[in-house]
């Protein structure tokens, strides 16, 4: 008999979101990533509001909702373009590359990563 196992997230939610995230679970890295922005103030807050965005982009892309993405995405890059070009260890121009990618073909199936 074999047994599926979820993946341990690890306790700190901008990590648990990052993994979430890079296992295409972007609902999911969404609501860990709420946590962190309710707790965080100025840049910090817009990193995590950018990153809720982005995950929120990527749920309308599974769904295939291209304006939803299109819409979602552009929420997002405005926060991103605020950043440093990593932030937290995340590559703010590698994501906006990858999303960019998706936007010029949505059927790539291959979403971003974010490291980590």
């Amino acid at each position: 008999m074999e047994h599926t196992t979820e993946p341990t997230l690890v306790s700190d939610p901008f990590l648990a979101g990052m993994q979430l995230f890079n296992a295409g679970e972007y609902w999911h890295a969404h609501e860990q990533w709420e946590i962190c922005w309710r707790a965080a103030q100025g840049e910090e807050a817009e990193f995590y509001k950018a990153l809720i965005q982005t995950a929120a982009a990527l749920v309308k892309w599974r769904q295939g909702n291209l304006r939803g993405l299109r819409l979602n995405w552009a929420k997002a890059q405005r926060r991103l373009a605020q950043l440093p070009a990593v932030y937290r260890g995340v590559d703010v121009v590698a994501l906006a590359m990858a999303m960019a990618a998706i936007l010029t073909d949505p059927a790539s199936g291959e979403g971003p990563n974010l490291g980590a």
